[in-house]
C-alpha cells in the first residue's frame, strides 16, 4: 500500500466527526479563557527553524517513493496517436433527422380548447338564470289536529311542509290549514274540512289537466292569482265544479247542499250544462238541478271567516306581487341601458348554438323572449319607456317568428305560458301604470293575433286591463273617496266600454259581467259621495256612466189569476209523486225556479198556504231565508 493511501486511511479513521469536533470545541471554549488560550498557543507553537527542519525531513522520506510510482504509471499508459478533433469527428458521424412537431400541435389544441371553454362559459357569466315560481306548494297547519293522508294512513302535521303529488288534507276541531299553490293561489281550510289535491303542478298553462282539488266535506276559502285570459284553478264539489282565476271565493259543502260565495272579482260555476258567471257579492246555492243564483247578505261581510280571509288575501297579493317583481328583475339581468348589453345578446346566441336538440332550441328562444319581457317590465318600473319599447318589440317579434316556424304543440304551449306571464304583469300599481299597461298589452295582443289557436284571446287581455282599471276606480271611490281620481280612471276606459260590454264582441262573459258590476258599484258610490264644490263635473260623470249601466229588470206584476195558475202548476208537479221524499225533491226544484223572480215572496206565501203542513214547513224556511236576505240588503 502506498504512503498516500496509508495517510488517507489514517485521516479518515482518526478524524473526528463534525458533531464530536463541535462538542470538544465547545467544551474547551467554555473552560478556557481567551487570554489563556492565546498564551497556550503561543507557548506550544514551534519556531520557524524547527518547523523547516521537520518539513524537510518529511519530504525526504515521501518524495522518492511517490516519484517511482508516477514513473511506473507513465510507462504503463500508452501514448495515443494524433487524432482529429473529437467534436468534428462526432458531427461527421451523425445523420440529419426531422425534428418532431407534436409539441406544436398540442399547443394549438390547448389554445383552441381554452377558447372553446371561454366561449361556452360566456352565457354562465353574462346571462341571468331563468327563475321559476318562488314559493312552491307548501302547507301551513294551524292547530294540533291537521293531518295528511300518506301511504294509506293519516299522518299528523304540526310544522309547515312541502306537498308533492296527489295528497289529501284534513282538519279537525279548532284546527285550520293553509295550502299555498306556488304563486297561482291559496286554499285555506276551515275546521272539520277534508280536501284532496289532485295535481300540484302548474295550473296556469294547461287546460287538459283535471281539477286542482276536490272538496270532500267542510268549507274552504280559495284565492286565485291567475289572469282570466288563461285557464284558472278548478275545484270539484259533489254538485258541480268551480273555475277561479283572479278572485276570492268561499265554498261550503255538506250532505244536502253546496254554497259558493264570491267576495272579490269573479268565478265560474258549472253543473252539467248550466253555467253561472259569478261576480263579487253573488252566490250559488246548489241542492239539485238547476241551481239558483242569489245575493250575499251584507251581514256576511262582518263574519270572522270573511274578514280574516279577505285581510290575508290582501297581504298575500302584496307578497306575491313583490316576489314576481323581484323574479322579473333577476330574470332581466343586464338591461339594455348597460354597456355590457351587447355582450349579453352575444352570450344568448352562443347558448342557443350550443343547444343541440330542436326542442331545447325552441325552449331557449322562448326563454330569451321571457328575458326581453322582464327587461321591459323592469325598465317600465324605472320610468324608461323608450328603452322598454325596444325590449317589448324584440319580445313580440321573437315569439311571432317562433310561432311561424312550424305547427308544434310544444311551441304553442310555451308561447301560451309567456302570454299568461305577460298578462299577469299588467298591474296598476307600477310607477307609470298607463304606459306599462298600454305597451305590454299591445305586445301581447299582437302575439295573440299572430297565433289564433293558442287559446288566448287578445280581446280577453284587453278586457282584463280594463276591468283592472274599473276596479281601481271603484277603490278610489270606496277607500280614498276621491271622485277626481275616479274620473281620471273612467276617462281612460270610457272609449272601450261599449266594445267591452257588447255580448257580441267575443270578450269572456265573466269579464263582461265583472265590468258591469264594477260600473254599478262605482255609480252607487258616486251617488253617496258628498258634494265637493264641483257638482257639475260629478253630475256629468254620473250621467255619462249611466249609459253603460245594465238596465234594471222591470217589476213584473202578476194578476191573481196568474198567481193561482202558477201555484196550481207547482202543486200538480209536486203531487204527481206518491213517495214523500220525491214530493220533497220536487218542491225544492220548484222553489229554486223562483230565484230572481220579483214576486218570489208572494208566490212562496201562496204555495205555503196551498201545501199541507208537512211540506209547508220547508216553504216557511225558504220564506225566512228570503226575509233575511231583504233585511241584510241586496
Amino acid at each position: 500500500m502506498t504512503p498516500d493511501r496509508i495517510l488517507s486511511g489514517l485521516a479518515e479513521n482518526l478524524a473526528p466527526s463534525g458533531e464530536a469536533a463541535a462538542r470538544v470545541r465547545s467544551s474547551i471554549s467554555s473552560r478556557l479563557e481567551p487570554a489563556a488560550l492565546k498564551s497556550l498557543v503561543a507557548s506550544v507553537a514551534p519556531d520557524a527553524e524547527f518547523a523547516a527542519t521537520v518539513k524537510r525531513r518529511l519530504l525526504q522520506r515521501i518524495k522518492p517513493a511517490l516519484a517511482d510510482d508516477l514513473s511506473a504509471l507513465a510507462w504503463d499508459v500508452p501514448v495515443p496517436a494524433p487524432r482529429p478533433d473529437h467534436r468534428s469527428l462526432l458531427l461527421s458521424r451523425l445523420r440529419a433527422a426531422p425534428a418532431p412537431i407534436v409539441h406544436a400541435s398540442l399547443k394549438w389544441v390547448a389554445a383552441f380548447a381554452f377558447v372553446l371553454l371561454a366561449v361556452r362559459a360566456l352565457p354562465l357569466v353574462l346571462l341571468a338564470p331563468q327563475t321559476q315560481a318562488g314559493l312552491g306548494v307548501q302547507m301551513i297547519p294551524s292547530g294540533s289536529d291537521v293531518s295528511v293522508y300518506v301511504g294509506g294512513i293519516w299522518r299528523p302535521v304540526t310544522q309547515p311542509e312541502v306537498l308533492r303529488g296527489s295528497v289529501m288534507v284534513r282538519t279537525g276541531d279548532s284546527s285550520r290549514a293553509t295550502v299555498i299553490l306556488s304563486d297561482q293561489g291559496v286554499v285555506r281550510l276551515a275546521e272539520r274540512t277534508t280536501i284532496r289535491f289532485n295535481d300540484l303542478g302548474d295550473r296556469a298553462i294547461s287546460s287538459s289537466v283535471g281539477p286542482a282539488a276536490t272538496l270532500v266535506r267542510g268549507r274552504i276559502w280559495a284565492l286565485g292569482l291567475i289572469p282570466p285570459v288563461v285557464d284558472g284553478l278548478k275545484f270539484d264539489t259533489d254538485r258541480g265544479s268551480l273555475s277561479l282565476n283572479s278572485g276570492s271565493v268561499s265554498i261550503d259543502q255538506d250532505e244536502t247542499r253546496v254554497v259558493v260565495e264570491t267576495y272579490d272579482h269573479g268565478a265560474t260555476f258549472q253543473q252539467a250544462k248550466q253555467t253561472a258567471f259569478l261576480v263579487a257579492g253573488e252566490k250559488v246555492t246548489v241542492r239539485g238541478s238547476p241551481f239558483s243564483i242569489g245575493v250575499i247578505p251584507a251581514r256576511s261581510l262582518a263574519y270572522d271567516w270573511v274578514t280574516e280571509n279577505l285581510g290575508q288575501d290582501a297581504a298575500h297579493r302584496t307578497e306575491i306581487t313583490k316576489l314576481q317583481e323581484e323574479r322579473r328583475e333577476r330574470t332581466a339581468g343586464i338591461l339594455p341601458t348597460s354597456f355590457l348589453y351587447p355582450a349579453k345578446r352575444v352570450a344568448e346566441e352562443v347558448d342557443y348554438l350550443f343547444t343541440l336538440t330542436q326542442d331545447g332550441r325552441t325552449e331557449k328562444r322562448v326563454q330569451q323572449a321571457n328575458t326581453r319581457l322582464s327587461e321591459a317590465i323592469t325598465l317600465l318600473s324605472q320610468g324608461q319607456d323608450q328603452a322598454a319599447s325596444g325590449s317589448l318589440l324584440a319580445y313580440r317579434d321573437s315569439l311571432i317568428a317562433l310561432a311561424g316556424q312550424k305547427d308544434d304543440n310544444i311551441v304553442k304551449y310555451l308561447i301560451r305560458e309567456q302570454i299568461a306571464q305577460a298578462s299577469a304583469s299588467l298591474t296598476a300599481d307600477r310607477a307609470d301604470p298607463d304606459a306599462s299597461a298600454a305597451l305590454v298589452r299591445d305586445a301581447v295582443e299582437q302575439v295573440g293575433a299572430a297565433i289564433p289557436d293558442a287559446n288566448v284571446s287578445p280581446k280577453d287581455v284587453e278586457g282584463y286591463v280594463l276591468v283592472d282599471k274599473l276596479a281601481a276606480m271603484k277603490q278610489s271611490l270606496s277607500v280614498q273617496r276621491d271622485p277626481k281620481a275616479a274620473a281620471a280612471l273612467y276617462a281612460e276606459v270610457r272609449p272601450y266600454l261599449k266594445t267591452l260590454l257588447d255580448p257580441k264582441n267575443g270578450v269572456n262573459p265573466l269579464l263582461q259581467k265583472e265590468a258591469a258590476a264594477l260600473l254599478v258599484a262605482s255609480s252607487t258610490l258616486l251617488k253617496g259621495l258628498e258634494p265637493q264644490g264641483d257638482d257639475i263635473a260629478l253630475n256629468a260623470l254620473q250621467k255619462d256612466m249611466a249609459q253603460y249601466l245594465p238596465a234594471e229588470p222591470e217589476q213584473a206584476l202578476l194578476s191573481e189569476e196568474e198567481i193561482d195558475r202558477q201555484i196550481k202548476g207547482m202543486m200538480d208537479k209536486i203531487f204527481v209523486f206518491r213517495a214523500p221524499i220525491s214530493r220533497y225533491n220536487q218542491l225544492l226544484q220548484e222553489m229554486q225556479k223562483l230565484q230572481g223572480n220579483p214576486r218570489r215572496g208572494v208566490l212562496l206565501r201562496r204555495l205555503r198556504q196551498a201545501l199541507p203542513e208537512g211540506l209547508g214547513v220547508y216553504v216557511l224556511t225558504e220564506i225566512k231565508k228570503l226575509g233575511d236576505e231583504l233585511k241584510g240588503g241586496k
